[in-house]
């Protein structure tokens, strides 16, 4: 009897803690994600920056691509966020289909892109140089 008794405390004890778990739904997770917006488009708050790339990087090509160009623009024009600046340059590079090696800036070759895009792509190389995130000798080097 007295084990009948533990066994049924064991299992009630389990039971218990699984109902006690939380479960995430749909709204909590666009809740969190519209809280992560408030804060990048308000606060520059670079984790929520960060938390918010990292899960457009997860989504599809098409979605992320524009999305991460809103909002790397907006953390590195409106709150000077040096790595929103390459995050920019990253989607636009993958929006416009040339490679983006940070490691050899040497390898970017904007100069087959269209016109507008060309245009757009060396203004922003060009504030990313007057904000100091890269310097005039690495503009120089990608190919326009």
């Amino acid at each position: 009897m007295k084990n009948i008794l533990i066994v049924l405390s064991v299992l009630f004890l389990i039971i218990s803690c699984r109902q006690g778990e939380k479960e995430t739904s749909i709204s909590q997770i666009t809740t969190n994600y519209d809280t992560l917006i408030h804060r990048v488009k308000n606060n520059g708050d670079k984790d929520a920056y960060d938390e918010l790339f990292y899960g457009f990087k997860d989504g599809s090509e098409v979605e992320r691509t524009d999305s991460l160009m809103f909002y790397s623009k907006i953390m590195a024009e409106k709150f000077n966020y040096d790595k929103a600046y390459y995050d920019y340059l990253e989607a636009f590079g993958e929006k416009h289909e040339f490679k983006v090696d940070f490691s050899d800036l040497a390898t970017i070759d904007i100069s087959k892109l269209e016109k507008d895009s060309r245009i757009e792509a060396t203004n922003w190389l060009k504030n990313m140089v007057s904000e100091k995130v890269m310097t005039q000798k690495q503009f120089d080097s990608i190919k326009k």
